[in-house]
C-alpha cells in the first residue's frame, strides 16, 4: 500500500481551495439531485372530485309531468328467494322473498324521483294498493288506457321481471358477487313510442360481509333490501339527467401562488383560482406556465367555456414541447374529454326542465 497516496489528494484538494463535504452532508446533497433530476411535470397531478350533470341517452318527453309507478314483476307474495350461499350448502332463506324485494325496488325508484323533482307528481302503486286490485284478477287485468284514467298518469313504468341470482361466487380479488337481472317498460299517454330498459347489476360483498349473511338473517336481510333500493335507483339515473360524482386532475406545484391558487380551486373558488392562474401563464418558468395553462382549461370546463378550455390546453401542450410525453398525453386526453362533454352539454340543456 502507498502510504504517500492520501496526502497528495490532500495536498492537491488544498491547492484547488477544495473543501472536503462531511459524510452526512454529502448524503443529503446526493438524495435533493437524484430528486431533482427525476421530477417530471406529471409527478404533480392531483385530483379534485366535482359534481357534474349527466344526460340520459334517451329522454322522458317533455309533457310527461305525471308517473305511476307499477309492480308486475312478481304476484305471488309467497314466493321465496332460494339462496344457495356457497353451493347450495345453507338451507333456504325463507325470510326473503323477490315480492317483497321488488317492491323495495319501486321504493328506490320513487324516492329518487322525488329527490330530482324531475316531474311534478310520482306514484307508486304496489301489488298491495287497492286500486289496482279488484275481486276479478290482478291489475294485469287492465288495459294501459284503464292504468291511464285510474292514475291520471302521462306515463306508466312497470318493472316488469326482478330477481337475484340464486348463487353466490367467490373472485380472485376476495370478493363474493351475486348478479340481479331486471326488466323495466315505459309506456306514454300520447303516441310517443314505448321503452323496454334491461338492467344487469352485480351486488359485492367483502368476506367479512359474505361471513355475516351466513351466520346473520337480519344481515343478511338488510344487505339485499338496500341493494333492491339501489337497484330501483340506478334505473332513475337511466331515464333522466342525474348528478354524479367525477374526478378532475390539476397540476400543483410549490410556487406560492400557485399555492395560493390550489387553495382557492380546493374551495371550488374556480374564478379566483383562475385569476392567479391567468397570471402565471406568463411566468418565465415554462412548467409553471404549462401548469397554469393546463389549470386554465379546468377553470374554463367549471365555467362552461369548453372552447377556451381547449385552447389553453393546446398552449400546455406547445409550451413544453421536448421529453414531456406523459403531459402531452394528459393534455391530448383532457381535449378528447372536453370535446365529448360539450356535445354531452348540448344534449342536457334539451333535457333539463325549468
Amino acid at each position: 500500500m502507498n502510504l504517500t497516496f492520501r496526502p497528495k489528494i490532500a495536498l492537491f484538494a488544498r491547492n484547488l481551495e477544495i473543501k472536503i463535504i462531511p459524510k452526512k452532508y454529502f448524503l443529503i446533497l446526493f438524495v435533493f439531485m437524484v430528486n431533482l433530476t427525476s421530477c417530471k411535470i406529471t409527478d404533480c397531478t392531483r385530483s379534485i372530485s366535482i359534481e357534474i350533470m349527466k344526460p340520459v341517452a334517451s329522454a322522458i318527453p317533455e309533457n310527461v309531468e305525471i308517473v305511476a309507478i307499477f309492480n308486475r314483476a312478481i304476484l305471488d307474495n309467497d314466493s321465496p328467494i332460494l339462496y344457495n350461499f356457497g353451493r347450495g350448502n345453507l338451507p333456504c332463506d325463507t325470510t326473503l322473498n323477490e315480492f317483497e324485494l321488488s317492491n323495495y325496488c319501486l321504493v328506490g325508484l320513487t324516492s329518487f324521483f322525488e329527490q330530482e323533482a324531475y316531474f311534478q307528481k310520482v306514484i307508486n302503486y304496489n301489488v298491495n294498493d287497492s286500486v289496482i286490485n279488484n275481486p276479478e284478477g290482478s291489475y294485469k287485468s287492465y288495459k294501459s288506457s284503464d292504468l291511464f284514467d285510474i292514475s291520471g298518469a302521462d306515463a306508466l313504468i312497470f318493472l316488469d321481471f326482478f330477481q337475484f341470482e340464486n348463487e353466490i361466487s367467490a373472485f380472485y380479488d376476495a370478493t363474493y358477487r351475486t348478479r340481479a337481472a331486471l326488466s323495466w317498460s315505459i309506456v306514454f299517454k300520447d303516441d310517443t313510442p314505448s321503452n323496454i330498459y334491461n338492467q344487469i347489476d352485480t351486488l359485492f360483498f367483502t368476506k367479512s360481509q359474505f361471513a355475516d349473511i351466513q351466520n346473520k338473517i337480519q344481515t343478511k336481510k338488510e344487505i339485499y333490501q338496500d341493494a333492491s333500493w339501489y337497484l330501483g335507483k340506478r334505473f332513475g339515473t337511466k331515464i333522466i339527467p342525474t348528478w354524479t360524482s367525477d374526478e378532475r386532475t390539476y397540476y400543483q406545484s410549490f410556487q406560492p401562488e400557485m399555492q395560493k391558487a390550489e387553495k382557492y380551486a380546493k374551495n371550488y373558488e374556480w374564478l379566483n383560482a383562475g385569476a392567479i392562474w391567468n397570471k402565471q401563464t406568463k411566468n418565465k418558468n415554462q412548467k409553471i406556465a404549462a401548469k397554469a395553462c393546463y389549470n386554465m382549461a379546468l377553470t374554463c370546463e367549471m365555467e362552461g367555456k369548453y372552447d377556451l378550455a381547449i385552447g389553453w390546453l393546446v398552449d400546455s401542450n406547445n409550451i413544453l414541447t421536448k421529453n414531456n410525453f406523459e403531459h402531452r398525453a394528459n393534455c391530448h386526453r383532457y381535449m378528447r374529454f372536453l370535446t365529448l362533454r360539450k356535445y354531452e352539454v348540448e344534449r342536457l340543456e334539451k333535457q333539463i326542465r325549468n
